[in-house]
């Protein structure tokens, strides 16, 4: 099964906003970059990895990480890996492709009908640029808007007051997009379910009743946390407890 690859990765990982990476990181992802195109996935898992335990990321070493998993035959790695890819940077069009191919593979996987057009249209524009991103154009156009009031003082052109009409608007629909994108990002926690198989509790303890099973590579929501247990909830509306070590949160 085919898989994509990154094109010109460490050019486009350098351009990320990792400005703080020393050459110690660098140098590190240029080896796990080395290590995978010789085929030598875990190795490069390994470097990348290492990177992450550094608390520093991007979303090109997340599809590179992802890319190492795939290889490995690592259905749940690689799935966590694009996930958090997409949750950084939503537009990232081989993540969303490869991470297709690999929930090919997830037991439990749950097709999802396609939304109406509309809503795909809206989604498309959301997903088009991060949070940062929509913060950074929101103020662009407040900043053009406030130039637009100010200058309609001095010159009384009808146009200007057309003009700033038209960047009000633009500055409401960038402020909704900006505050959908903000509680998309922590309106609720996710993770990958990391065991081949696992039975999910009625309480947080090993001794409770055993509610269902999950498989490895699942997409689950987390609801609480309790000790070392997970509430964790499936897309059909089922909730109960696993244990924290069977489930990597996204980043």
């Amino acid at each position: 099964m085919p898989i994509v690859v990154g094109i010109k990765s460490i050019l486009i990982f350098f351009s990320c906003s990792l400005f703080a990476f020393s050459d110690d990181m660098f140098l590190h992802y240029e080896n796990g970059m080395k290590a995978y195109q010789n085929n030598q996935f875990a190795l490069s898992i390994q470097e990348f990895e290492y990177i992450l335990n550094h608390d520093l990321d991007s979303p090109e070493l997340y599809y590179n990480l992802g890319n190492s998993y795939y290889r490995l035959g690592d259905i749940s790695g690689s799935i966590w890996s694009y996930e958090s890819c997409l949750k950084i940077y939503p537009n990232h069009e081989d993540a969303k492709y490869n991470l297709i191919l690999a929930n090919l593979r997830v037991k439990d996987r749950v097709v999802l009908p396609e939304p109406p057009v509309y809503l795909r249209l809206y989604m498309s524009i959301k997903e088009k640029f991060t949070s940062d991103m929509w913060i950074t154009i929101t103020l662009f156009f407040l900043l053009l808007f406030s130039i637009s009031i100010s200058l309609s003082k001095f010159l009384m052109f009808d146009m200007l007051h057309y003009l700033s009409g038209v960047m009000l608007t633009i500055i409401c629909i960038c402020l909704f997009l900006t505050l959908h994108s903000i509680w998309t990002i922590n309106s609720n926690d996710e993770g990958i379910i990391y065991s081949a198989k696992i039975e999910a509790h009625s309480e947080p303890n090993k001794y409770s009743t055993r509610l269902f099973e999950v498989h490895e590579g699942l997409k689950v929501s987390v609801d609480q946390f309790f000790e070392n247990w997970v509430k964790i909830e499936l897309i059909d509306g089922k909730a109960g407890w696993i244990e924290q070590d069977q489930i990597r949160l996204i980043q």
